[in-house]
């Protein structure tokens, strides 16, 4: 029993650090930051690759090839799913940080430093201009 529950837990490992190394190497290959397209379809792209690789992985350890071959479209629709969703969910945009600011999108990455940003005004003090007698 704990035999099949590491195995299954070693799978869902597995197949989840091939999700994100195809991620990377499609972003290496493509040369463009996966995150630019927003959080949303990144993790899309992530659970359908999960599920893809999972069924895969599965479809191997059967003995019925009716079964091997149902595992294997359900791999293939799950792939095929994710990167759906991850197209619909590019270039959504932004959620506003504060209600006074406009969405900025997904265009600037999100670690860059916004440098030419525009000097607070410092408030002049208040001074007592009466005198006192």
């Amino acid at each position: 029993m704990s035999k099949d529950v590491l195995s299954f837990l070693g799978i869902g490992l597995l197949t989840g650090l091939f999700a994100v190394a195809t991620i990377i190497g499609t972003a290496m290959r493509l040369d463009k930051d996966p995150a630019v397209d927003g959080p949303r379809a990144l993790i899309a792209e992530f659970f359908g690759l999960w599920f893809a690789f999972a069924f895969l992985a599965f479809s191997f350890m059967v003995e019925n090839s009716t079964t091997q071959w149902v595992f294997r479209g359900v791999a293939a629709s799950a792939a095929l799913i994710g990167f759906v969703f991850a197209a619909f969910f590019a270039g959504t945009p932004e959620v506003r940080v504060r209600l006074d600011q406009e969405p900025t999108g997904f265009d600037a990455p999100i670690t860059a430093l916004e440098l030419n940003q525009p000097s607070s005004q410092k408030a002049t003090p208040i001074t007592e201009s009466r005198s006192r007698s």
